[in-house]
């Protein structure tokens, strides 16, 4: 699951999925909010979760989806 997680960021971001790093903020990545929102959609889709608006303004990096999505798959 994480490595398709660093995938859809990768291809967001126009990375290879080697330069991503799991602890690195989206910030720091030069992301913006709409790639990021394009992210969770894409996120939501590929693992049949829901993730809440309240939800989204607490990710940070590519561990905090990682870590909301297994919370909400178990």
């Amino acid at each position: 699951m994480l490595e398709k997680i660093r995938e859809i960021v990768a291809g967001y971001m126009g990375m290879r999925v080697s330069e991503i790093k799991d602890e690195q903020s989206f910030i720091e990545m030069s992301m913006d909010s709409l790639t990021l929102l394009k992210i969770i959609i894409e996120v939501e889709n590929t693992f049949g979760v829901r993730i809440e608006n309240d939800e989204i303004v607490e990710i940070r990096t590519i561990i905090d989806i990682f870590n909301l999505v297994e919370k909400k798959i178990s």
